[in-house]
């Protein structure tokens, strides 16, 4: 089966780094038999707390290894082009920041959302994008975008690491997957792909296997949630109306070989163990119901 990540937040209420909070969160993940986990840290656009983001790369770092685990991916929270420079500056020195800080975390894949632009952060997005394209038009905001993911990817081809472009959804910019392809197509570069919200295309009406099917080996991260089709609820698996037998089978067809990454934020009991054991033992069943088919052994 599969290898399962979870989505860890290791911060505390004042979005401090708790090491303790993330050492039971590791211990947790370890009685469920799952070894990896994503993660993100500072979520201002244009981080300024330079020691302390260190800080946490470093020390979530060791603690993973001590404990033999391993990060799958690393959320990049900056943005993709900033209206107020048109030399683009800001946006790349911040990526390249991202770069020498979060690598030590030997996540391979970073995941970025095409929609952040300048500091507007993600409720803002759709109203820096207008402000976008009042300044530059379609055409020129689009190219800069391009021209900013591709100057990421070749600084993160340096390091080993490949970039995820991540769909959204409501209207946002790619948040189409026709969009996101044309995009990455675009970009043109070999370490820069996809990463597949399957609760953010469920909201948008997506064919969520034929996309699977289209990013093909340029898949390169898969989050997993569910919701009600209306909202961005981050329900576990079976909560929503997410057909899973089909994601898998589509994920099987393409021989996926990323893992299967949870980010699911909420659940109706208020043991948050209970609720991941469960969630995962769900995803597992329905992995075995796409290999084997439905069967019921006789308990009689």
């Amino acid at each position: 089966m599969r290898e399962c990540s979870l989505h860890f937040d290791f911060s505390n209420a004042e979005g401090k780094l708790d090491l303790d909070k993330a050492d039971a969160l590791m211990d947790m993940a370890l009685k469920l038999d799952i070894h990896t986990f994503n993660t993100y840290w500072n979520q201002n656009v244009y981080p300024e707390a330079e020691d302390e983001d260190r800080a946490f790369a470093e020390q979530i770092h060791a603690l993973a290894k001590k404990k033999g685990m391993k990060l799958s991916s690393y959320h990049f929270i900056g943005s993709v082009l900033d209206e107020d420079d048109p030399e683009q500056t800001r946006v790349r020195h911040y990526m390249q920041k991202s770069l020498d800080l979060y690598s030590v975390l030997e996540s391979g894949v970073f995941v970025v959302h095409p929609g952040t632009f300048s500091d507007g952060g993600f409720k803002k997005n759709k109203l820096v994008h207008q402000a976008s394209l009042e300044k530059w038009g379609a055409e020129e905001t689009h190219r800069r975008v391009v021209e900013n993911l591709r100057w990421f990817g070749d600084r993160a081809a340096e390091k080993g690491i490949r970039l995820a472009v991540e769909n959204i959804y409501g209207g946002r910019f790619y948040s189409q997957i026709d969009e996101l392809i044309q995009l990455v197509e675009e970009v043109s570069r070999d370490n820069v792909g996809f990463c597949l919200d399957v609760g953010h295309a469920n909201i948008d009406g997506v064919d969520i296997p034929s996309a699977v099917q289209r990013m093909g080996r340029k898949l390169y991260e898969i989050h997993l949630h569910d919701n009600d089709g209306k909202k961005d609820q981050h329900l576990p698996i079976g909560f929503g109306i997410v057909n899973w037998i089909e994601v898998i089978e589509a994920l099987n067809s393409i021989r996926y070989p990323g893992a299967a990454t949870f980010e699911f934020f909420r659940w109706p009991l208020p043991d948050y163990e209970q609720g991941l054991t469960y969630a995962v033992q769900m995803w597992r069943t329905l992995e075995s119901i796409q290999e084997n088919g439905y069967f019921t052994t006789n308990w009689k």
